[in-house]
C-alpha cells in the first residue's frame, strides 16, 4: 500500500456544537508559554435552548446537557515556530502498533501521536474537551444520542480515505474486546454507557447511549478511544505491525531497544499543525542513564510515570538546571494495588483481608516510591475521601501499633494466629519489584510469608484473567479523573480488571445509579456510599496514588503534562524555540 509503514517486530442534551475551525484558532492562540489554565466552567442549569461554544467544552464533573461557552484565551505573546525534532526518552518499546492489544500505557506513548479519537482533552487546559477527528458534535435533548460530524478529505497514513465505516468498526471493536480477540479491556470500561454506533451519513456517526452519562465525553476523550483503519483490521485482524493512523505524525523508523522515530504528516487534516518536523523516542532501560541523557540535553523531555523523574532527580533539576529546564508535576490517576483472589482460601475471609489492610503502612509505601504520592481510597478527590479524612481511619493511622494489634487479633479469629504461606505475583522491573518486596515486609508483620514471583505485564494480566494467583500486585493507570471507569473496571461484578472477583449486588446497583446521576452533589452522595461498601469488604488494598514528575527543557514550548497519560503523550501542539 502506498505510504504504509510495515515493521517486523523482532521482540517478543439540548444540542451542543463545537466548531472545528475555532478549535484550531484556540490551539494557535495557546502556542506560547501558557498562562495558568482557565478555571473550569461549571455546567449551566439544563435548558431547552441550544448552546454553541467556539472553543470546546469544559469537561463536566457531572455532565449537564448544557454547558456554558468556554472562555477563549488571550492571544499568545510569542509566535510559535515550525520545524525541529523533539527528543524524549522512554524505558521500553511498544510491543506492537495496535492500541487495542497493548496493556501498557507507558509503552504506547508514541501511538497517541499516530492515532486519533473523536475528541480529546485540550493540550493545555486539560479540563476542556475539544475536537480531534470530529469537527463538531451535537447532544440530543434527553442526553441519549451524540451525533459526531467529521470534515471531508481525511486520509489514513497509507493514503486511503477515512470513512464512517472506520469509526463504527473501531468503536465496536473497543466496546467488545473479547468478540474481536483484542487484549485491552479499556474500551469496554470507557464505553460502558454506549449502546451502539450507527452511520448517519457520509460524514456523521450517531452514538446511542444506554443512559444519559456524566462521564461519556471525558471517557472518549482519552487516547485509548482511538479510531484504527478498518481495511487493515479486517485484512489482518489487528494493526500490530501496521502503524497507520490519521494523526499529526507518521512512523518513520522503529529500531527495537534503540529508538522509534515519527515524522510530520504532510496531509494532516488540522491545518497549521503540527509544528514539529518529528519526534524521536529513545529506549533507555536504566534509570540513571535516562536521567543522564536528559541532564546533558541529549533528550529534551523525560519519561513520565514510574520511569519518570524521581524526587531526588527533581531536586537536581530545580537546583542545578532551573535556567535550562522545568519540572512538571501532575496527578497520575495511577494507584498501586494489592488484589486478593477471593476465590481462594484464606482470601475469601474478610477478616484476613482486613488484617492485611490494617497492617499496611501507607506513608512508608510513599517513601519507598521516592517520597512521591499521596494516600487515597478507591477513587481520588473530589469524588473520594480526602487524604486528611483517610489519615484518621484504621489502617491509615500513625503510629501503626494499634492497627497491627487489631490485625493480629483478626488473624487469630480467622484461625491463623501464626500466619500462613502465600504467593504474590508482580510486574518485573526495579520500581514495581521494590513495591512487591515492601508488600512482603508488610505481610510479614502479621505472620504472612509471601513468595514473590515477578512476571511481565502481559503475563500478569493473563494470570489475573485466569485467576491464577493468590495475591497480585501492580499499578493501575486510570484514563480519566471520573470514577465511572474505576468502578466499572475494578469493582463491578465481572469487571474486566476485577481479578479478585469482588461481587456485591447492592454495589452493582449503586454503580449504575451514580453513572445515570447528572447532578454532581447527588452523585457524590452515591459515590460515598459505594466507597464505604467496597472499603468495608476490603476488595483490595491501595497503598498510595502516584504523582508524576516530568522534566522538559525550556526550549520545548506549549508542553503541559496533565492528569493521566494522554495529555502528555500527544505533541502536535508543541513547538521548539529557536
Amino acid at each position: 500500500m502506498q505510504g504504509e509503514v510495515r515493521i517486523t517486530m523482532t521482540k517478543t442534551r439540548t444540542s451542543f456544537v463545537v466548531s472545528w475551525l475555532a478549535f484550531l484558532g484556540f490551539l494557535v492562540a495557546a502556542c506560547a508559554p501558557a498562562a495558568p489554565p482557565t478555571p473550569t466552567t461549571k455546567p449551566a442549569v439544563p435548558s431547552s435552548k441550544a448552546v454553541t461554544t467556539a472553543t470546546g467544552t469544559a469537561a463536566p464533573t457531572a455532565a449537564s446537557p448544557v454547558a456554558k461557552p468556554a472562555t477563549t484565551p488571550k492571544p499568545a505573546a510569542q509566535t510559535s515556530n515550525y520545524g525541529g525534532t523533539v527528543t524524549r526518552v522512554t524505558y521500553r518499546d511498544t510491543p506492537s502498533f495496535d492500541l487495542q492489544r497493548e496493556l501498557g500505557a507507558d509503552a504506547s506513548i508514541a501511538l497517541f501521536n499516530i492515532y486519533q479519537g473523536l475528541v480529546r482533552a485540550h493540550p493545555i487546559e486539560h479540563q476542556k474537551i475539544v475536537p480531534e477527528l470530529a469537527e463538531k458534535w451535537e447532544i440530543s435533548p434527553d442526553g441519549m444520542v451524540y451525533t459526531f460530524t467529521f470534515p471531508t478529505g481525511i486520509k489514513w497514513h497509507d493514503g486511503q480515505s477515512f470513512t464512517m465505516d472506520d469509526v463504527k468498526y473501531s468503536l465496536e471493536r473497543m466496546q467488545k474486546p473479547k468478540a474481536f480477540n483484542t487484549l485491552s479491556p479499556r474500551g469496554e470500561g470507557l464505553l460502558a454507557a454506549m449502546d451502539n454506533a450507527q452511520i448517519a451519513g457520509e460524514n456523521s456517526i450517531k452514538i446511542a447511549l444506554k443512559y444519559p452519562s456524566a462521564s461519556f465525553l471525558p471517557n472518549i476523550a482519552t487516547g485509548w478511544i482511538a479510531i484504527e483503519p478498518k481495511h487493515i483490521l479486517v485484512a489482518k485482524g489487528d494493526t500490530r505491525r501496521d502503524a497507520v493512523g490519521t494523526g499529526a505524525f507518521k512512523l518513520k523508523q522503529f529500531s527495537p531497544d534503540i529508538s522509534l522515530e515519527l515524522v510530520k504528516n504532510p496531509n494532516y487534516h488540522i491545518k497549521g499543525l503540527p509544528y514539529l518536523d518529528g519526534i524521536k523516542y529513545y529506549t533507555v532501560k536504566d534509570d540513571a542513564t535516562r536521567f543522564s541523557v536528559f541532564r546533558t540535553g541529549q533528550v529534551k523531555i523525560t519519561f513520565t510515570g514510574s520511569a519518570g523523574l524521581t524526587s531526588t532527580q527533581t531536586e537536581i533539576v530545580r537546583r542545578d538546571m532551573a535556567e535550562k529546564a522545568t519540572v512538571y508535576e501532575s496527578d497520575a490517576i495511577t494507584s498501586y494495588v494489592i488484589t486478593f483472589n477471593m476465590g481462594r482460601k484464606p482470601w475469601d475471609d474478610v477478616r484476613v483481608r482486613k488484617a492485611v489492610d490494617l497492617a499496611f503502612d501507607h506513608q512508608a509505601a510513599i517513601k519507598v516510591n521516592g517520597n512521591r504520592g499521596y494516600i487515597g481510597s478507591i477513587y481520588t478527590a473530589p469524588w473520594g475521601m480526602k487524604p486528611e479524612e483517610l489519615a484518621k481511619l484504621p489502617g491509615f493511622r500513625q503510629p501503626k501499633d494499634a492497627d497491627i494489634a487489631e490485625a493480629k487479633k483478626l488473624m487469630a479469629e480467622a484461625g491463623y494466629p501464626n500466619g500462613f504461606k502465600t504467593t504474590l505475583i508482580c510486574n518485573a522491573g526495579a520500581a514495581r519489584e521494590k513495591q512487591a518486596v515492601f508488600a512482603k515486609d508488610q505481610l510479614a508483620k502479621i505472620g504472612i510469608d509471601a513468595e514473590i514471583t515477578p512476571v511481565d505485564q502481559t503475563t500478569l494480566y493473563e494470570r489475573g484473567d485466569r485467576r491464577a494467583f493468590d495475591l497480585l500486585t501492580t499499578t493501575y493507570a486510570r484514563n480519566t479523573t471520573d470514577p465511572d471507569e474505576t468502578l466499572y473496571t475494578f469493582y463491578a461484578t465481572r469487571g474486566s480488571r476485577n481479578y479478585g472477583d469482588f461481587s456485591d449486588k447492592a454495589v452493582d446497583e449503586l454503580i449504575g445509579k451514580q453513572a445515570r446521576t447528572l447532578d454532581e452533589g447527588a452523585r457524590k452522595e452515591i459515590l460515598a456510599e459505594i466507597e464505604k461498601k467496597i472499603t468495608s469488604q476490603v476488595a483490595s488494598v491501595i497503598p498510595f496514588w502516584d504523582i508524576w514528575q516530568t522534566g522538559a527543557w525550556n526550549e520545548v514550548k506549549n508542553y503541559r503534562p496533565g492528569p493521566g497519560i494522554h495529555p502528555w503523550g500527544k505533541l502536535d501542539h508543541v513547538w521548539l524555540a529557536r
